[in-house]
């Protein structure tokens, strides 16, 4: 099944975020850090090729990264911290 979005995790901290983004089966596309700076988070927002749903954890700075990125989003999802860490937890690693 073709899934024409790309999925983009954020962790989002004071001064840089850091991104995964993939393809809807999986496959990684691009993974880096950009600047919390306004002008920073709308050039990698404009860089992005495909229509792209983001995620990202509830944090102190994850209100202006929220607002800037939602006009290039299809959708953006903000998680609880302690909800994140309690999926990730229960997740098993094989690498």
């Amino acid at each position: 099944m073709y899934v024409p979005y790309h999925f983009i995790g954020l962790d989002v901290h004071k001064r840089t975020v850091a991104f995964s983004e993939m393809r809807g089966d999986g496959k990684p596309i691009d993974s880096g850090t950009f600047s919390t700076r306004r002008t920073a988070v709308e050039a990698w927002a404009r860089a992005r090729t495909q229509p792209w749903i983001g995620a990202m954890e509830a944090t102190l700075f994850t209100g202006h990264l929220y607002d800037v990125l939602t006009p290039f989003a299809v959708e953006i999802q903000v998680g609880h911290p302690a909800r994140i860490k309690a999926i990730s937890a229960a997740k098993h690693k094989n690498d």
